[in-house]
Parts: structure tokens; sequence; C-alpha cells
């Protein structure tokens, strides 16, 4: 019976570890999408950016 108990609390242990394991990596995966998403958004800008000055580049400056 107490090997049966000590099975129990170990598996009670290693699930509140998974648990908290799993809500670190959940916690991290947010942050990181949060950041991907900034990311694509400057990414977007930028792009914008250099669409507006490829048409004034193309001028040339007896123009």
């Amino acid at each position: 019976m107490d090997e049966l108990r000590e099975r129990i609390i170990e598996l009670e242990i290693r699930y509140a570890h998974q648990n908290n394991l799993i809500e670190e990596l959940n916690t991290e995966l947010t942050r990181a999408n949060m950041r991907i998403d900034q990311l694509e958004r400057e990414t977007k800008m930028m792009r914008e950016m250099l669409g507006n000055l490829q048409p004034e580049m193309t001028q040339s400056p007896d123009e």
C-alpha cells in the first residue's frame, strides 16, 4: 500500500510540474506570436514606404 501511495504522490508531483511547464510555454508562445505580429506590421509598413520611394527614385534629377 505504501508503494502505491508513493507512486500516486510521484504522479501528482509530475502532473503539477507538467502543468507549470505548459503554462510557461503558453506564456512564451503568446509573447512570440505578439512579436511576430509586430514584426509583420513593421515589415508591411517598410514595404509600403519603399513602394512610395521607388517612383521618386526612377525620376532623373533633371526632371
